[in-house]
């Protein structure tokens, strides 16, 4: 088997764990969204590939996957709210996979939080989540079998405070409550519901002083790659059973 940046060659694409599967990566045109497309791909998933503002971006990532013999269809649109993205879904037929590896950051003290920045963090962080949670995870279990990857903010595993973040770390916390509280839904279903914990990960949307900023708060002084976190995803995804589930799983070089 050959493997060319985590994505099967042609003539390996239809013999791979996903390929009877429907994925819906959302914000998976860049940095760890676009990871964990190439490696759902490779497993021979076809890949909703959305893309919020670069149409460019998703058509690279789209062609890239198509090049090295695996399935992919882009979806650009702009999300400016939760809701934006539910009149598409129809069109895209039935998601197994659900990745939401979405949604804005914004660094500044309450004082400077504004109600259109509360706004903002939960709608894109918390309601868009949420509000997919709610339309594929009952298909799931209807149909026996689902997995769904969420993502929280920094050291969601032990909920702490933040001086310069609150709203999206708020927004965060409740990710983390409703995956906890999905997973209970479940039942004997083959579904499982994870939420992943980054720390400094290095992608293209960093500017020079946070990829220092990163590094230096890092405890082993570097940057995680984005395909280090999507081989997490991909391990939940891939799963035979749903025994990990509910779990909010840190990645992030033991964070304090």
């Amino acid at each position: 088997m050959i493997l060319v940046m985590g994505l099967l060659t042609r003539a390996d694409a239809q013999s791979t764990r996903l390929a009877d599967t429907r994925a819906l990566v959302v914000g998976g045109s860049g940095g760890i969204g676009r990871a964990v497309s190439y490696s759902l791909a490779a497993e021979g998933s076809l890949v909703t590939v959305h893309g919020g503002s670069d149409r460019e971006r998703l058509a690279r990532t789209v062609q890239y996957i198509k090049n090295r013999g695996g399935r992919a269809r882009g979806l650009l649109l702009r999300l400016d709210r939760g809701r934006d993205i539910l009149s598409t879904l129809d069109s895209l037929g039935t998601i197994d996979i659900l990745v939401v590896s979405f949604g804005p950051i914004q660094y500044a003290s309450l004082a400077e939080t504004d109600p259109g920045d509360w706004s903002r963090m939960i709608e894109l962080n918390l309601t868009l989540p949420g509000l997919l949670v709610s339309r594929y995870l009952p298909r799931m279990i209807k149909s026996g079998w689902g997995r769904i990857v969420l993502f929280a903010g920094p050291r969601a595993d032990h909920q702490i405070g933040f001086r310069e973040n609150a709203a999206y770390s708020a927004a965060k916390a409740g990710v983390v409550s409703l995956c906890r509280s999905a997973a209970l839904q479940t039942g004997g279903a083959n579904v499982s519901i994870n939420a992943v914990s980054p720390g400094y990960v290095d992608t293209e949307y960093l500017k020079p002083e946070d990829r220092a900023r990163g590094r230096e708060r890092s405890p082993r002084r570097s940057l995680i790659t984005p395909e280090r976190v999507a081989r997490l995803v991909h391990h939940l995804v891939c799963a035979e059973e749903p025994d990990i589930n509910g779990a909010v799983i840190p990645i992030d070089q033991g964070l304090s």
